[in-house]
């Protein structure tokens, strides 16, 4: 009986050796393709359970010495960040020294106050409404990679000129990095203690995370750093050079190493971390009762009918993804020193060879179809708010299309539920149409990042008067001069470092820069051009420059 006993043993260690033999296979055959000698590349973990799975670098940490990236290779996670300094919030608010419904004047008295309370349980999910500073300084005209100067204090003294929010508070999620830097600033009031010493000794030590740190200068040293680069060319590479030295909201240096031993409390939390996780994975209610789609610092949405928790970080020279699947006890981080490098969707190729087909069927619910005079109500053109970017929604057949004026081409979407569509191959990207309790149209869905689309009536460029809008335009906030000038029949802005921006048009009075700005023109009774409003990325509202006599 022993022997057979042995036998039966060897063999299901054989077996169990050749599956993961086979999936490591499969998932080097992911990341092969970015294994060179002369090329930036990533640092990939993958962990299931209590196994590691999966741990290699690919590709150069450093370019001009050959040194190859490894597991132990830090790199800048971008806004990975935020569930860090969440987690410092959260060490806090376990001490008693701080309340998530605390006004944060209480904190930041030099905040404005603009009606209705910013709460930090705002300035966690997103709801706060306060400006996104680098949108803001992109319209002042301020380089600000170029201001050496440009830190924390700069992003809190620029908010506290601003004249007004974005939302009400806790009325709607807008992702941007505003308050988690300013959260920064009131951890460092509470404590009297730099952010990034506090972090180390409260966080990352007591979780045995020793290469982790937010970089707080652009001097400090990281050890094991891998550099930063920027693809220029069909086959060169340019070092990326971080000049402001904001933190918080980015400029986290982590390894693979460590962040595995982070993303293993998602999914075998400790009797001394289940509280911080509860903390991070809730979901605050906005003012509607629906609850908010941004956690706390992190991202909890579903992909293939599993429930994943996850965030995204893309900074200069870098970009990061780390996701865990609490359903299927795995975690996955991707760490890449190459701007032209996307973890997020090698996230998704890894997960798909752990989703059994016939397994995903069961769990999920029967597929919804959409006729096609369902359908053909979504259909029409929408637009950004507070954002020029445009989406058209067209009835190609029988499947629903969508494209936006960045995009080169139609993307085919698949039915949901009775309002909601995703992308065809990217389950992740959701379009949900006449969403309830919303003031907008269409809710586009990037995980659980959403951004607001509104219908609009585009008017016949051959109709519009360009000379109506020709002047100079000047903000007192902004304390800048826009000249809008028209030029063989097209109309051209222009302000400190940014000469001749071709104008695009769009409904009555509104203009666009291409991109994600939009130039909103007011008139008197008198039908003349008095004012310009501009708004951007979503994230910046109705910046007033009033029209020169």
């Amino acid at each position: 009986m022993k022997k057979i006993a042995l036998i039966i043993l060897l063999v299901f260690i054989n077996n169990h050796l050749f599956s993961q033999s086979e999936f490591t296979k499969k998932l080097d055959s992911i990341f092969q393709s970015y294994d060179y000698n002369s090329a930036p590349g990533l640092s990939v973990g993958v962990v299931k359970g209590s196994e590691l799975l999966f741990k290699k670098g690919f590709g150069l940490a450093n370019l001009d010495y050959g040194i190859k990236n490894s597991e132990t290779s830090v790199f800048d996670v971008g806004s990975i960040a935020k569930q860090f300094t969440a987690a410092c919030i959260w060490t806090l608010l376990d001490s008693g020294k701080i309340s998530l419904d605390d006004d944060v004047r209480k904190y930041l008295p030099e905040l404005p106050f603009y009606g209705d309370t910013i709460k930090i349980r705002h300035m966690l999910n997103h709801t706060s409404g306060l400006r996104n500073y680098s949108s803001i300084l992109e319209l002042a005209g301020v380089d600000y990679t170029k201001k050496q100067e440009f830190n924390n204090q700069s992003v809190f003294e620029l908010a506290c000129r601003q004249k007004g929010l974005n939302n009400i508070p806790g009325e709607k999620v807008l992702y941007g990095n505003t308050p988690y830097n300013l959260l920064t600033i009131i951890i460092e009031r509470i404590t009297n203690q730099s952010f990034g010493e506090y972090a180390i000794e409260n966080l990352f030590k007591p979780m045995g995370m020793e290469s982790t740190q937010y970089r707080i200068t652009n001097t400090a040293i990281v050890k094991n750093r891998a550099t930063g680069y920027k693809k220029e060319g069909d086959t060169g590479f340019i070092q990326i050079n971080r000049i402001e030295s904001c933190f918080g909201a980015g400029s986290l240096w982590s390894s693979v190493d460590d962040l595995m031993i982070w993303s293993s409390n998602f999914i075998n939390p400790t009797s001394e971390t289940a509280a911080l996780v509860e903390f991070l994975l809730h979901k605050d209610k906005l003012l509607s009762g629906e609850p908010s789609s941004y956690s706390r610092g992190v991202m909890v949405d579903d992909y293939k009918n599993y429930e994943t928790i996850h965030h995204g970080g893309f900074t200069a020279g870098y970009r990061a993804q780390i996701m865990t699947v609490p359903d299927l006890d795995l975690s996955v981080m991707i760490l890449t020193n190459s701007q032209s490098i996307d973890p997020g969707a090698l996230v998704y190729q890894v997960l798909d060879l752990f989703i059994d087909q016939s397994e995903k069927e069961q769990k999920g619910k029967k597929r919804y179809r959409h006729k096609a005079k369902e359908l053909a109500k979504f259909t029409g053109d929408y637009q950004e708010i507070n954002s020029s970017l445009k989406m058209n929604i067209a009835l190609q057949g029988d499947t629903l299309k969508s494209k936006s004026s960045l995009g080169r081409s139609y993307t085919s979407l698949v039915s949901k539920n009775k309002n909601t569509l995703y992308r065809l191959n990217a389950e992740s990207v959701k379009y949900i149409f006449n969403p309830e309790d919303q003031p907008c149209d269409l809710i586009v869905y990037f995980g659980a990042t959403p951004f607001y689309f509104e219908r609009i009536k585009l008017v016949d460029p051959d109709h519009i008067k360009l000379e109506d809008y020709c002047g100079d335009f000047y903000s007192t906030e902004l304390e800048v001069t826009y000249q809008v000038a028209l030029k063989e029949n097209q109309l051209y802005l222009s302000y400190p470092n940014n000469d001749g921006i071709p104008l695009v048009p769009g409904p009555k009075d509104e203009f666009g820069n291409g991109y994600r700005t939009k130039y909103a023109f007011s008139r008197n009774e008198s039908n003349e051009i008095i004012k310009l409003m501009v708004a951007s990325e979503g994230t910046v509202k109705n910046i007033e420059f009033l029209k020169k006599t």
